[in-house]
């Protein structure tokens, strides 16, 4: 009937209108690959709980190192709590918002830190690094390797602007910054908040000069 051929017509237009606007959005969305490797570490997506009891373990043998700037280290008290970001990064995957890598040597195939790749602003081809490593892997260049896989990945996938923010204190992640080219380009004054004091944030940057 005509009745059922005009349902037919109208559903396919729908159909095919809303298969052009997903791939529209695809292409517009950032995409970023699940894994990463240059021979010596390995970068998997925090997509799942596979790297959890690992980062557990690091993050109580390096409690006091890593709160000194990270908030959520005193958050983080159980396997559960670990389970919980990994959901929170997964749908950040899952929404192009967030994209956070466990950091896991090779050699030995356990993680030891994490880097990710956050505050993406499509809009303006821009977006920030964050990262963290146990202590006693400090000064061996891993971050840097990290840091290095990350920035080509969002670079080729057409970022333009990439920014390490960090305390003006924390020189460990300061140094990492510079290591890979990062500018400094300027000292937001009393930027964070954190136990009860107001503290400087250096902005580094490195913008896309290909």
């Amino acid at each position: 009937s005509l009745r059922m051929l005009l349902a037919n017509s109208v559903g396919f237009t729908i159909f095919v209108f809303s298969t052009f606007l997903q791939e529209i959005i695809k292409k517009t969305m950032l995409m970023m690959p699940e894994f990463l490797t240059d021979g010596v570490i390995e970068l998997y997506a925090r997509k799942d709980y596979r790297f959890d009891a690992d980062m557990m373990a690091e993050i109580d043998s390096n409690r006091l190192f890593l709160r000194e700037y990270l908030l959520w280290v005193d958050k983080t008290n159980s396997i559960e709590d670990c389970h919980k970001a990994s959901d929170m990064f997964r749908n950040g995957w899952n929404q192009s918002e967030t994209f956070a890598y466990s950091l896991v040597l090779k050699e030995t195939g356990r993680a030891v830190g994490s880097i990710d790749l956050h505050n993406v602003n499509q809009d303006n081809k821009r977006a920030e690094i964050g990262y963290w490593l146990a202590e006693r892997y400090n000064g061996r260049g891993l971050m840097s390797r990290a840091v290095q896989l990350i920035e080509k990945q969002a670079f080729s996938a057409g970022l333009h602007r990439l920014e390490i923010r960090v305390q003006k204190e924390n020189l460990p992640s300061a140094r990492v910054a510079e290591r890979n080219g990062y500018v400094l380009e300027g000292t937001l004054t009393d930027a964070l908040f954190k136990y009860g004091s107001f503290y400087d944030e250096l902005v580094f940057a490195k913008v896309n000069k290909a």
